[in-house]
């Protein structure tokens, strides 16, 4: 797979319904960085939002990744401790600096050892929590692999 310290790129792909908007009281909506920026979704032709953001895949110690290591999400958008990563899905408060409100999107325990991407579609925003459909997250595999 990788050698220590060789990290692979993972695109996550997450789509959702459309973000609540309630008579120009809801702020901007995307997926929050480490830093506080957000990425805005795109909007697609049958209403739902897709989010794009690329993630790095580093090796995390014994487990499943080929070669023997396990591995972990990283970079500006994931959030959280090993094993509990996660990404913001963040409304920004249109009355001054700060959350209006944040949901936690769960990323699988561990990242896949095979594959250039994983998608999900968020099926519940309402609560801390995203719910995923019952697909839950799918590995796209690389063409040939």
């Amino acid at each position: 797979m990788t050698a220590a310290g060789d990290d692979r790129t993972l695109r996550i792909l997450l789509t959702l319904p459309a973000p609540p908007r309630d008579a120009g009281t809801t702020g901007d909506v995307g997926l929050q960085d480490k830093s506080g920026e957000l990425l805005p979704g795109r909007v697609l032709p049958d209403a739902t939002t897709r989010y794009e953001v690329d993630v790095k895949l580093r090796a995390a110690g014994a487990g499943k990744g080929a070669g023997g290591e396990a591995l972990d999400f990283s970079g500006p958008f994931v959030h959280g401790t090993r094993g509990a990563r996660f990404l913001y899905l963040s409304t920004r408060d249109p009355h001054g600096p700060g959350w209006a409100r944040r949901c936690k999107i769960m990323l699988p325990g561990s990242a896949p050892a095979d594959g250039h991407s994983l998608a999900a579609t968020v099926t519940d925003t309402s609560t801390s929590r995203a719910r995923l459909s019952a697909d839950g997250w799918t590995v796209g595999k690389r063409p040939g692999g």
